[in-house]
């Protein structure tokens, strides 16, 4: 690898570090432990490339590839791999405010969650209730409990005629982590998606992403009423295939994972001189 691509590489590297090193002193993870995981990670990548090339995979040629300690090496080779599951740990929140946003059955004529009777005996029986929703993903709470501790916590609310409605998952004491946790699932299969495209298959992801520089604060709120508008309507629709899907999936032992992510995202950017090789109108990328 030439000094040039090294650095480059290095700053990718510090792109996506900033943000999650900001989460680690936040929450008090410090340098040793993600040192012992950066050498953990080194080997799993360092070994999936000697198979995937044919090579032998031995403590020598592992280390010479990653930089590790032959005596790191060896002594990860004996420990636990580290989890391969893409199937993350999803708290029951997360659960049901998917199925809510995303099962024709819980959301309105515009595809939002509607509001839900708190009961199935309730006037509008013949709909899906709050209860109803709660059952389709656990049996061994009441819905009761679980309406309770959310409105306290401000995930769901109850409007004028008692019924329940969707409020602020997201911001639920003990939830930020898994909404972040649903980001960097995003972000890791973005990397994976733009990975393949340029090494294997450029046929086999579709990316796309739209950038702008020096922006005014009307316009950047204007983009996000934007996306707010449009995005959250395309993102329930989808989510709401991706379901049926995933239904389909299960029946007929489907193995293929999907992935979709949107943000609307504005931060101060460096002073710098403005390039005159910009194009006007944004930037558009296709292909990543």
């Amino acid at each position: 690898m030439s000094t040039n691509t090294q650095e480059q590489t290095l700053h990718i590297a510090t792109l996506l570090l900033r943000p999650l090193i900001r989460l680690m002193v936040r929450e008090g993870v410090g340098l040793n432990d993600l040192v012992e995981l950066s050498k953990r990670v080194y080997i799993e990548q360092a070994t999936q490339q000697l198979t995937q090339e044919g090579r032998r995979v031995t403590d020598a040629a592992l280390s010479t590839l990653t930089g590790v300690h032959r005596k790191d090496v060896k002594r990860i080779g004996t420990e636990a791999p580290l989890d391969q599951s893409e199937r993350r740990r999803r708290s029951l929140l997360d659960l049901v405010m998917s199925l809510w946003s995303g099962d024709a059955r819980f959301v309105d004529d515009e595809g939002a969650p509607r509001a839900l009777e708190r009961r199935s005996q309730a006037r509008e029986a013949l709909r899906p209730t709050f209860e109803d929703l709660i059952e389709e993903v656990t049996k061994g709470v009441p819905p009761k409990a679980l309406l309770d501790t959310w409105l306290q916590l401000g995930a769901v609310s109850l409007d004028e005629q008692g019924r329940v409605c969707w409020a602020a998952p997201e911001r639920a004491a003990g939830e930020e982590l898994q909404s972040l946790a649903r980001s960097a699932v995003i972000a890791a299969h973005r990397l994976e998606a733009a990975w393949d495209r340029l090494y294997h298959d450029p046929d086999a992801h579709y990316l796309f992403s739209v950038r702008g520089e020096d922006l005014l604060p009307e316009d950047v709120a204007q983009l996000h009423a934007m996306v707010r508008r449009w995005g959250r309507r395309f993102a329930d629709q989808l989510n709401r295939e991706v379901i049926e899907a995933e239904s389909r999936g299960r029946q007929g032992q489907g193995r293929l994972r999907y992935s979709f992510g949107m943000q609307s995202y504005a931060t101060e950017s460096p002073l710098q001189a403005p390039s005159p090789a910009a194009p006007a109108g944004g930037n558009p990328d296709a292909g990543d």
